[in-house]
């Protein structure tokens, strides 16, 4: 199977498949059909070339050549993961990293509080304006607000938006995550610059996997870091812990990487192109984005 995003720009379009294709079974067999399949789609929206980005690798021989494919750009979604197995109360705290752990437990003492709460508009539109919030803080780009309502009515009953009130009553942070079978994934978060203190943003994270494993999931997915660890996590001024601002993901590898877990590093995109040369160009260019 396999999900086909195209991106169409003029006559022209290039595909991607997020996360894909799955092969369950010979990969040598089911590959030349699945990519016949997408052929015959692409050719549909004159697609230049079709980028793969896998979940795992696919279990194929041979080389990108005999595959029909080339290596493919750089990769669209986050190269690397956390993955946090979904143990029993005890076990999570445990294997999270000492600093993590204490916040975590200094959300309780100062009294933080937590809430799944349901995707009304008023909700959204709470969770939307604590994402601007933390954009700007953080110099990132965020989606419009329809995009994170059609996410949470598009997964329904298997998305959860959580908030976290400080002992004041003030939002302090909230989140978005998903089950899909046994996995679930930490989609998007944000917090409040004036109220995000007493480590609500940590203990958000554990009532979230305390929810996940509730709805049968083994792991968690903290979803993207840094592609290679940081050299050190000192700022500027040498005497505090890097933050993340921009480009710069020093304070998110710090967060996620404290809850313990693995360090998933997917494999690389490959690419099928139907026009030499013109889909490189096109990227280059900007004509079509990847």
């Amino acid at each position: 199977m396999a999900q086909v995003l195209f991106r169409h720009k003029g006559p022209a379009s290039i595909g991607y498949v997020p996360r894909g294709p799955v092969l369950s079974g010979d990969a040598a067999a089911l590959w030349p059909a699945l990519r016949d399949g997408i052929d015959t789609l692409a050719r549909q929206h004159r697609a230049i070339s079709i980028i793969f980005e896998p979940d795992t690798p696919l279990a194929l021989t041979g080389t990108f050549f005999d595959a029909g494919v080339v290596k493919g750009p750089g990769h669209i979604q986050p190269v690397r993961t956390v993955k946090v197995p979904l143990l029993d109360d005890d076990a999570l705290l445990a294997q999270m990293h000492q600093k993590t752990r204490y916040n975590v437990r200094l959300a309780c003492r100062r009294g933080v509080t937590f809430q799944p709460l349901p995707a009304t508009p008023e909700h959204v539109a709470e969770f939307y304006g604590l994402m601007q919030d933390t954009a700007q803080r953080n110099e990132f780009e965020i989606h419009s607000i329809d995009y994170y309502a059609d996410f949470l009515d598009v997964f329904g009953d298997d998305a959860l938006l959580m908030g976290a009130w400080s002992n004041g009553g003030s939002l302090a942070a909230m989140l978005i995550a998903a089950v899909s079978g046994d996995e679930a994934i930490y989609m998007y978060g944000a917090s409040s610059s004036q109220h995000r203190a007493h480590g609500a943003g940590f203990a958000l994270q554990f009532e979230a996997m305390k929810w996940a494993r509730e709805r049968g999931a083994k792991t968690y997915d903290l979803w993207g870091i840094p592609p290679a660890d940081p050299e050190s996590m000192a700022d500027k001024h040498a005497n505090r812990i890097a933050g993340t601002k921009g480009e710069d993901w020093r304070g998110l590898y710090r967060f996620k990487t404290g809850f313990g877990g693995d360090i998933v590093t997917y494999p690389p995109t490959m690419e099928r192109r139907y026009v030499p040369l013109l889909p490189w160009l096109a990227r280059r260019v900007g004509v079509v984005a990847g």
